[in-house]
C-alpha cells in the first residue's frame, strides 16, 4: 500500500485546464483568482503565525523549504507542503480512503462524455468532502467529529475482529448532522458557481427570507445565523507537530493514526521492519520524497463551550484556532533544535478566525449557551485558565467582544428578558 501512495505522488502530473479552458475561459480565469486554487487564505494564516510578517504568497509561489533551521518560520514551508497542502488541485490523493480525487478541473467536475459534451451532472458531494473533512467545515455537515489520535480512542471491533475502516484517515464521533444534509441537500445546493469563484457571497437570508421576529429581534440583528443556530462545533486546540529527522519509530506505535494516510501506512511498515527504513516524507506540492517525518498531535478536542467574536463585516460570529500549534525539531544527528515552541516574542503562535459551524438545526441554542458561557463572561476561572482557553486577541479578519459587548450579554435587561421568557410576566 505504501509503494501505492508514493507511486501515486510522484507520477506525472498533467493539466487539463487548457483544455477545459478552450470552451469555459471566463469560468478557468475565475478559478484562478479563487482561494480553492491559490490556497492563499490558508497558506498566509499559517506562515504569519509561524513568524513570517506580511506573508503574501500562493500555492503557486510558495518558497522552498529552507534546510538551515534555527527558528519556527524556517520550517513553516516545509510543513505547509508535506503536512497542509495534500488537498490542491494538483494533487490526486494522499493516502486517505475518501481523499482521492482528479487533477485540476478534474478534482470538482466530471470529466467529459465520449462526444466530447460536458456531463451536465451536479457536483457530487464527495468531491467537497475529499478535502473538506476532519477539523475543516464539511465533515461536521454530516454530523462527523474527529476522534482523538491514540489507540484507546479506535472504533469498537467488527464481528471478525477487525477494526472499521477509517475514513479520511481518522476515526470519528457520530453527532447531530445540519438540517440541510438531513433534508437531502449537498453543498452545491448552497455553494454555487459565483460563491465559489467569489464573485458573490452567499447567505442563509438567500432562501430564508420570511423569518419569524419572535426570537430574531433587533439586539440580535448582528448575530450571524450560525452562532444561534449551529448546534455544535468543532474546536481543536493546541496542535504539537513534530519534525524528526531521526529514524525514531517504535514510540509512535499507539499513535499511528494522526489523518495522515501516508505517516499512517509508512508507520506501521517502519515499527514491524527488520531494516532501518530512513524517515522520508512526501511534498504534495512539488511532488517529490524530502527528508524527515512530520508527526502531530492535539492537546486535547472540544465540542463544548464555544467562543466568540466580531467579524470583519460586524457580525458576531463563532471563533475557533486554526491552530495553535507547539513546534519541535530534532536534526538527523538527534540534536533537538526546537523544543516545543509556542510562543515567539512573547506572542502565541496560534490564529483565531470567525466560522459558521455546518451544524445548523432549526431550533436555536439556548439564552444561556452565550449569556452564561464561562469561556466569554469568566474566561480566566478555575479550570479554563489551566487549559489556556482566554479570549484571544489575535483574531484574523475580525476582533475580540467589547467590554461594553460582554457587558450587555450579563445586564439586568437580559436577565428581566429572560426571567420573562421562562417564567411568564406574571407577579409574584
Amino acid at each position: 500500500m505504501l509503494k501505492i501512495i508514493i507511486s501515486l505522488m510522484i507520477s506525472f502530473s498533467f493539466s487539463i485546464a487548457n483544455d477545459c479552458a478552450k470552451c469555459h475561459k471566463k469560468d478557468s480565469e475565475n478559478c484562478q483568482k479563487s482561494i480553492h486554487y491559490t490556497l492563499k487564505k490558508a497558506i498566509n494564516i499559517t506562515r504569519n503565525a509561524w513568524g513570517i510578517k506580511d506573508s503574501n504568497v500562493t500555492l503557486q509561489t510558495l518558497p522552498l523549504p529552507k534546510t538551515d533551521i534555527k527558528k519556527p518560520g524556517d520550517l513553516v514551508d516545509d510543513f505547509l507542503r508535506r503536512k497542509c497542502l495534500k488537498c490542491h488541485l494538483g494533487n490526486r490523493s494522499s493516502g486517505e480512503k475518501g481523499m482521492k480525487r482528479g487533477l485540476d478541473c478534474l478534482a470538482c467536475h466530471s470529466p467529459h462524455q465520449k462526444n466530447g459534451k460536458c456531463q451536465r451532472k451536479k457536483i457530487s458531494m464527495n468531491k467537497c468532502l475529499s478535502c473538506h473533512n476532519k477539523e475543516f467545515v464539511g465533515g461536521d455537515y454530516l454530523g462527523l467529529f474527529p476522534k482523538d489520535y491514540d489507540k484507546s480512542y479506535r472504533a469498537p471491533l467488527t464481528k471478525d475482529g477487525r477494526y472499521p475502516p477509517q475514513k479520511y484517515g481518522i476515526d470519528f464521533h457520530h453527532l447531530s448532522s445540519d438540517i440541510h444534509f438531513q433534508k437531502g441537500m449537498t453543498c452545491v445546493d448552497c455553494h454555487n458557481k459565483d460563491d465559489m469563484q467569489g464573485i458573490k457571497k452567499i447567505s442563509c437570508t438567500d432562501c430564508h427570507k420570511n423569518l419569524s421576529p419572535k426570537n430574531h429581534t433587533s439586539f440580535h440583528k448582528k448575530l450571524a445565523c450560525s452562532t444561534c443556530h449551529s448546534s455544535w462545533n468543532n474546536n481543536s486546540y493546541e496542535l504539537s507537530v513534530f519534525r524528526d529527522d531521526t529514524s525514531d519509530y517504535k514510540k509512535w506505535k499507539n499513535l499511528t493514526l494522526q489523518e495522515d494516510g501516508y505517516l499512517t501506512h509508512f508507520l506501521n511498515k517502519a515499527i514491524k521492519s527488520k531494516r532501518k527504513i530512513p524517515p522520508k516524507m512526501p511534498d504534495w506540492v512539488a511532488h517529490k520524497m524530502r527528508d524527515g517525518i512530520w508527526y502531530s498531535g492535539y492537546r486535547y478536542k472540544r465540542w463544548e463551550h464555544f467562543n466568540l467574536a466580531n467579524s470583519k463585516d460586524g457580525k458576531i460570529m463563532i471563533i475557533r484556532p486554526l491552530f495553535q500549534y507547539r513546534i519541535s525539531y530534532r536534526d538527523k544527528n538527534g540534536k533537538m533544535i526546537l523544543d516545543d515552541v509556542s510562543e515567539i516574542n512573547g506572542k502565541k503562535i496560534e490564529a483565531w478566525t470567525p466560522y459558521s459551524p455546518h451544524t445548523i438545526s432549526k431550533n436555536a441554542k439556548s439564552c444561556e449557551s452565550c449569556h452564561n458561557n464561562p469561556l466569554i463572561i469568566n474566561p480566566k476561572k478555575t479550570s479554563y485558565e489551566v487549559l489556556d482557553l482566554q479570549i484571544p486577541n489575535n483574531i484574523v479578519n475580525g476582533y475580540k467582544l467589547t467590554k461594553k459587548q460582554i457587558k450587555k450579554m450579563t445586564s439586568e435587561k437580559y436577565k428581566k428578558i429572560r426571567a420573562k421568557m421562562l417564567f411568564g410576566s406574571k407577579k409574584d
